[in-house]
């Protein structure tokens, strides 16, 4: 394998480490919830599958790069020059975390709306129809997932602070 292929180990290092300790702790960080509707609404699922995904494929990745070639550079180098290939990744990982802890500020529509046109912006996609697909699909999670599926999110802070009594209720049930 060639060099400049193997200079992300230690990059995958650490994604493998912490996938896993994340995996492993998972309960430590969620709480389950009581509902009739079955396991699969649990707040962990989802995050679970993809962090198992993530742990996958990055041990196999990081299995086909630790062997180490003679006089190449140490792991903390070779990190330090992939971190500029893997920028994206960071951008992405911290939007995401910021997204994460602003949801019971701002509210899950705002926030999700947000995110994704962050996201969408990212990829370099700048026409409005990506606008419109992301409020129809900001649209359409709610109405599965608060609707359908009755799955809540806590109350937003935000809202308690602006509205009281019905719109309140209807802010925090449906935006």
């Amino acid at each position: 394998m060639e060099y400049e292929q193997r200079k992300s180990r230690l990059f995958f290092l650490v994604t493998t480490v912490i996938s896993f300790y994340l995996i492993f702790y998972f309960k430590d960080h969620t709480t389950d919830i009581k509902r009739d509707h079955g396991w699969y609404t649990e707040p962990y699922v989802a995050p679970l599958f993809g962090l198992g995904i993530l742990a996958f494929f990055s041990l196999i990745k990081l299995m086909l790069v630790i062997k180490p070639i003679e006089g190449e550079k140490g792991l903390v180098e070779s990190f330090l020059d992939s971190l500029s290939d893997y920028r994206m990744v960071f951008i992405t990982a911290v939007l995401f975390f910021s997204y994460v802890n602003i949801i019971t500020i701002v509210g899950f529509t705002i926030s999700t709306t947000l995110f994704v046109l962050a996201i969408v912006w990212l990829s370099r996609l700048f026409s409005p129809i990506w606008a419109l697909n992301t409020i129809i699909a900001v649209a359409s999670i709610i109405l599965i997932f608060r609707v359908g599926v009755n799955i809540w999110i806590p109350d937003v802070a935000l809202y308690e602070m602006l509205f009281s009594g019905q719109t309140l209720w209807f802010m925090n049930k449906y935006l």
